[in-house]
């Protein structure tokens, strides 16, 4: 088996990105679906409802990008705006986008909103799975961490460890199945793997034990960016078992980790970030308050392989059994 046959083994769940009230979406919209790439994550304009009542603000035209949604959601009689937990989307053919019950919306403590007009929402957006929302970010968090930034901020390490976190929309996409293209196709789809990365490193450097097992695809990466030797100095001396593994073209020197070479496809054409907690990979319940202690407590891993040149296929993860998966296979073969 190979780490591609492993990833074909973890089924991905569908979801969309429903962005509301924008009066001029079309930029929004093609962003958000350039840097979320292809498959898995629809974006598509919408519109809030207030308590009940009919569509108020534009139901905007879905976005060229978005491509085909999946059918199952069901219309509601005389087109009242639903719920955050029932979510209608409108025939394609009305040229309408979802509309959500706002007063519903404010109930819903994954989203961040707890205003009454709906004419006065703007810039967020919604996490959907099915008819559920299940995460909402403003735009502004958005582009803080993914939109609005490059991957120059995690080479120079202009970005630290403590600067890096997961807006609802990016956590709500666990599971998820994406596909991504690098540079030249796209400049920005990367930067979620990097962001995603990123994420798990510091969630080994909180912990401060366990084991981080990741992936440079050539180990001369480590040294050639400023940024991520910072972080493995960081993440070792802060007493994790590091393991780092790539293709031997120049090995980093100095770094108190384990380092694996090879140049079979597992190290050329992979890249995963895996963290195990000292005790294993386990479930936690929500008492641990914050996703960051969710990975600290029970562990968390992403897995993407490079199905053709610059693009990328892969899934990032909380499930206690798929990172025991990763983990055990990485330990087992590499």
């Amino acid at each position: 088996m190979t780490l591609a046959q492993l990833l074909d083994r973890f089924d991905g769940v569908e979801r969309s990105i429903v962005v509301v009230n924008r009066t001029d979406p079309d930029p929004v919209l093609n962003m958000l679906a350039d840097t979320f790439g292809e498959g898995a994550v629809d974006v598509t304009d919408g519109s809030l409802a207030g308590d009940g009542g009919t569509g108020s603000g534009r139901a905007g035209a879905r976005s060229d990008l978005a491509g085909s949604r999946s059918g199952g959601v069901a219309d509601v009689a005389g087109g009242a705006g639903l719920s955050a937990e029932r979510l209608t989307m409108r025939s394609a053919d009305a040229g309408e986008g979802p509309v959500i019950d706002v007063d519903a919306l404010r109930r819903n403590d994954a989203v961040p909103f707890d205003g009454d007009d709906p004419e006065a929402v703007e810039n967020l957006a919604l996490l959907v799975e099915g008819d559920e929302v299940v995460a909402g970010s403003t735009l502004g968090e958005l582009g803080d961490a993914v939109l609005f930034v490059n991957s120059d901020l995690y080479v120079t390490g202009t970005r630290t460890l403590e600067d890096v976190d997961l807006p609802s929309v990016i956590r709500g996409l666990d599971d998820t199945t994406f596909t991504l293209r690098g540079y030249p196709e796209s400049n920005r789809q990367k930067l979620l793997l990097i962001t995603v990365s990123r994420f798990i490193e510091r969630v080994a450097w909180m912990a401060g034990d366990g084991t981080l097992r990741s992936s440079f695809q050539r180990l001369s990466r480590i040294d050639d960016e400023v940024g991520t030797r910072r972080v493995y100095e960081s993440v070792a001396d802060a007493g994790v078992d590091t393991h780092l593994y790539g293709v031997p073209d120049d090995l980093p020197r100095g770094l108190d980790a384990v380092v694996h070479g090879g140049d079979g496809p597992d190290f050329t054409n992979s890249w995963f970030v895996v963290y195990r907690p000292p005790e294993g990979p386990h479930s936690v319940g929500d008492d641990t308050g914050t996703d960051l202690g969710r990975g600290v407590e029970g562990g968390v891993g992403l897995l993407a392989v490079e199905a053709e040149p610059r693009v990328w296929r892969g899934t990032w993860t909380f499930d206690a059994a798929r990172v025991r998966a990763m983990n055990r296979y990485i330990e087992r073969n590499l």
